[in-house]
């Protein structure tokens, strides 16, 4: 199954700021002109994280935070898009490697993440429950990760998200509450 989504062109692996090994693609919108980059961490039993952003925000600590203003009529459009290519760029990563898991947070918006407009969502670790990206995010994977293949799980406090690859054995509960715990870490830290 491949989705209408944006050409994109693998760039290779590197390691992130905390020594992560990760895969990273390139794709353009035509519909906004803009530039995406697409990091997939790569963390241990096979659970791939995926993360991107605008190129022209890539030397920003918030670059994953921050959303493109663009009329709405356009940019409907264009996020789904965007979701179908990230999503190709995750059926690669699959037929490469059959026991791959996936993984994502959905970043908060700078209001999401201001203390004096979303007080009650702001967790003591600094992570932040029920973001707008986590909620479309959410919705989403549902339509395309068939629950016959993967389990869901959903870190709501945290607006993490896993899917679990049934397959993949070496993956229990124990070890997916570890994943959320290394993502969190791995983000807060960064930020």
């Amino acid at each position: 199954m491949i989705l209408n989504g944006y050409h994109y062109t693998p760039k290779g692996s590197d390691i992130d700021s905390n020594n992560t090994p990760l895969e990273r693609f390139t794709f353009k919108s035509d519909i906004v002109n803009q530039q995406y980059i697409v990091e997939v961490l790569i963390l241990q039993h096979d659970i791939y994280v995926a993360q991107f952003y605008l190129k022209n925000h890539r030397l920003s600590g918030k670059r994953f935070n921050l959303l493109l203003d663009n009329p709405k009529e356009k940019n409907n459009k264009h996020v789904l898009y965007v979701l179908n290519t990230i999503t190709n760029i995750c059926l690669e990563i699959y037929r490469k490697n059959p026991n791959a898991s996936f993984g994502f947070m959905g970043a908060p918006t700078s209001k999401e993440s201001n203390p004096k407009k979303n007080k009650a969502n702001i967790n003591p670790d600094r992570t932040i429950k029920n973001t707008k990206r986590h909620r479309i995010y959410s919705l989403y994977v549902k339509r395309y990760f068939s629950p016959e293949k993967f389990t869901h799980i959903v870190f709501d406090q945290s607006s993490c998200y896993l899917l679990k690859n049934n397959s993949n054995s070496k993956l229990d509960t124990s070890l997916s509450n570890d994943y959320h715990n290394q993502l969190i870490k791995t983000k807060i830290s960064s930020n």
